[in-house]
């Protein structure tokens, strides 16, 4: 089962409507491409290139939502929302990816767990 940082019926709801097997390849999806988006964020805040950053995070934000990463979900909104590119937000936007980076860790964990649990589930 998933733990706080995943929106259980989210992911209920993919095995329900997909399968198993379909999960597991969108946790791997996520897996591989969250860290590269957060990448980018950073990369674009320092650049000062805030479109960049809040492309980055849009994408995110979108692949959490799709795999019930609420935590994750909530922090690359907030980083769209930070990216309007004065000196104020830019600070913000720092804390926020450095939160989204100790997030998805732990959401990295969860998942890994969760996909564990589905790859050791007998096919249904």
């Amino acid at each position: 089962m998933a733990a706080n940082c995943l929106d259980a019926d989210v992911l209920d709801k993919i095995k329900q409507q997909r399968s198993g097997a379909f999960l597991v390849r969108l946790i791997d999806l996520f897996l591989k491409d969250g860290p590269m988006r957060i990448q980018e964020a950073w990369d674009g805040g320092k650049a000062k290139d805030w479109k960049k950053v809040a492309l980055a995070s849009h994408i995110l934000r979108c692949l959490a939502e799709n795999i019930g990463a609420l935590s994750i979900r909530d922090l690359a909104a907030a980083a769209e929302t930070a990216s309007t590119g004065n000196r104020e937000t830019a600070i913000f936007l720092t804390h926020i990816l450095y939160d989204l980076e100790i997030a998805f860790a732990e959401t990295r964990s969860c998942l890994l767990i969760t996909r564990q649990g589905i790859s050791d589930s007998p096919p249904g």
